[in-house]
């Protein structure tokens, strides 16, 4: 076990009615981030959103292609080459499968594509080499994560 350097703290509440509307805020921010359902997600749970909106799931995909990302645009600058938009471009793709009755996350993809002077192929394939192994998202997911599940019943 590692030592722990932070803990995340995430507000979630379920929008009433049957929609599977979640409103998140992280602890520390003001912003409040709706999660739903669409598309494949929406069929597979058979529900009709009257709103369709980005997943848990995708926000999963999203937040691994953008620690990955992050990765490598560092260590990128670190060899000297830009990593802003007109030099690093990124797009994440997820596999969701029905696993035995349930959805999972299975795959994902995180597709780069880098604009470097000739001279300097070399450094943006060095650092392709190793940044996979520095993303704390993909390492964490890689690796499992430990999830557990406590509760209080208030009766009224």
């Amino acid at each position: 076990m590692g030592k722990p350097v932070h803990v995340s703290k995430v507000k979630v509440h379920k929008e009433p009615g049957n929609n599977k509307i979640k409103r998140i805020q992280i602890e520390g921010w003001p912003e409040i981030t709706r999660m739903g359902v669409h598309g494949g997600i929406a069929e597979f749970f058979k529900v009709s959103p009257d709103e369709p909106m980005p997943s848990t799931l995708d926000y999963l995909v999203a937040a691994i292609g953008g620690c990955m990302t992050g990765t490598i645009g560092s260590a990128l600058e670190g060899r000297g080459l830009r990593a802003d938009p007109e030099k690093l471009e990124a797009h994440t793709e997820g596999i969701l499968e029905d696993v035995d009755g349930k959805l999972l996350l299975t795959h994902v993809t995180v597709s780069y594509r880098i604009k470097v002077p000739k001279e300097k192929r070399d450094a943006a394939e060095r650092a392709l080499q190793f940044h996979g192994d520095r993303c704390p998202v993909s390492e964490s997911v890689k690796r499992g994560i430990t999830v557990e599940w406590k509760s209080e019943i208030i009766e009224e």
